[in-house]
């Protein structure tokens, strides 16, 4: 599988946000990095972007800065939501865009279909909590014992209690199993 870039890879982020938005998500762009992650990490479309564990779970500079561009030419908007931050929605330029893709949209369909049924209704404290379960899963060499895997989730995150990891860490594996019993080969 070839890695995405360029206008193809943001054909993929402007698809993730559409399909958010229909699932009812609020699409700001913490969902929109929370759900990216768990789009490439676990399910391994190759978006190519560069995750570290941030402030807030795992987070990439290089979305962050696609984002901004995509929404400086016109490929995404901002939609104010006051008291809260900015949704992201995608314009009609980015449609233009994203039917000049069907290949590539095609491909990953299935992927951006279960990420955004599976985590449009969450808010950015149980996706950052989530997200922050794959990274260690990821990091800890994948499923092993999960009061360990908890433990390190804590240790890194220490606002996120030990029982809100342990309930990241099932949740992780119950969308593992989900995702296997889709045909998903998980990318762990």
């Amino acid at each position: 599988m070839s890695k995405l870039a360029g206008v193809r890879r943001h054909a993929v982020v402007a698809e993730l946000i559409k399909r958010m938005r229909e699932a009812g998500s609020w699409s700001g762009e913490t969902h929109v990095q929370k759900s990216l992650y768990l789009l490439d990490t676990l399910l391994g479309v190759p978006t190519d972007y560069g995750f570290i564990l941030y402030r807030y779970g795992p987070y990439s500079f290089e979305l962050h800065d696609d984002i901004a561009g995509m929404t400086a030419t016109g490929f995404l908007e901002l939609e104010s939501q006051i008291p809260y931050g900015p949704s992201l929605g995608v314009t009609s330029r980015a449609a233009n865009v994203l039917r000049r893709f069907p290949r590539t949209i095609k491909e990953y369909e299935n992927e951006l279909c279960f990420v955004a049924n599976k985590l449009s209704n969450d808010d950015v404290i149980s996706l950052e909590r989530l997200a922050t379960a794959l990274y260690v899963t990821k990091e800890s060499g994948g499923f092993g014992d999960v009061e360990s895997r908890a433990r390190e989730l804590h240790r890194l995150k220490p606002h996120v209690s030990l029982e809100d990891a342990r309930l990241s860490m099932e949740r992780l594996g119950q969308l593992v199993e989900d995702a296997s019993r889709a045909g998903f080969e998980v990318n762990l």
